[in-house]
């Protein structure tokens, strides 16, 4: 067992040891961690040591068998999620010329958002469909295996502190715009109205594991699935990028992120490049 301690913190997780971690919550909970990234998944380990005052991965295992619980709380902290409104706002922009030109004329237009995090994608998304007037098209699916990130992203709450740099980002998006007309406010929040997200149907799903079956095949007009892959490892990748080639539409779009590398996975008889710069691939018809 790894004993390297700092501060009274465990600082190092030896393969070993990550994996038999993995086999006690697949045993004990049938969830499987077994494909995730392993650099990632230890360092997400590592982080659950600290908060839950762990000296060694034997506390952690023990933790894992005995309260069937925890694994409410691990999933959570293991699927933390780098998020923000209106992130990477060129990115932003070059969708909303992609929805003017390929999928505005259309009377439905459904989008799959894969692991939503804790909303901003979703809320940036909403603000933009109601900027093209197309918010009453809009039908959303929003999965993601961790229950608080849901519940924050079914809320529209925003902490007052973020609002300065979500601002920014919109307005680098769109200089003329009012940012202050998609929120209300209380002392500590900011919260997105509803309109802008009420047509989302948010469900509680692993991506790798779960066969998705509340989902509508052959639907999906636009996936996104930005910067989640990069704590897959390649087989996990190749399950969910064949789960999104099944979902999009011919001629639908999948979206990634910047930190995502997929060029490996995306097989140039299925996906075609939309636009590189922003990761956008196209399902070829």
């Amino acid at each position: 067992m790894q004993t390297d301690l700092e501060n009274g913190f465990l600082v190092e997780i030896s393969d070993a040891e990550m994996r038999s971690i993995q086999d006690a919550i697949l045993k004990r909970y049938d969830v499987d961690f077994h494909n995730y990234e392993p650099k990632s998944f230890k360092r997400r380990l590592l982080r659950i040591y600290r908060k839950f005052n762990f000296t060694s991965s034997f506390d952690l295992w023990s933790r894992t068998l005995k309260d069937k619980d925890f694994i409410h709380e691990f999933i959570n902290e293991v699927s933390v999620g780098l998020t923000a409104l209106f992130r990477d706002p060129e990115f932003w922009q070059t969708l909303q010329e992609l929805i003017k030109k390929e999928i505005i004329y259309q009377k439905e237009i459904h989008i799959w958002h894969a692991g939503c995090s804790s909303g901003e994608e979703i809320y940036t998304a909403g603000i933009i469909w109601e900027e093209l007037k197309i918010t009453h098209k809009v039908k959303s699916l929003a999965t993601d295996i961790s229950s608080n990130a849901l519940n924050a992203a079914k809320s529209g709450a925003i902490v007052k502190a973020k609002a300065p740099e979500y601002q920014r980002n919109f307005l680098q998006f769109n200089p003329k715009g009012n940012f202050d007309q998609y929120f209300t406010e209380d002392a500590k929040n900011l919260y997105v109205k509803k309109e802008y997200f009420s047509y989302v149907n948010f469900v509680n799903s692993n991506l790798i594991m779960d066969e998705l079956a509340y989902m509508d095949t052959d639907k999906y007009d636009i996936v996104f699935c930005r910067n989640v892959l990069i704590y897959f490892n390649s087989q996990a990748k190749t399950i969910v990028i064949d789960k999104i080639f099944k979902a999009l539409k011919p001629g639908g779009f999948l979206i990634v992120g910047f930190l995502d590398s997929l060029v490996s996975y995306l097989d140039e008889d299925r996906f075609e490049y939309y636009n590189m710069n922003q990761r956008i691939f196209r399902k070829k018809i």
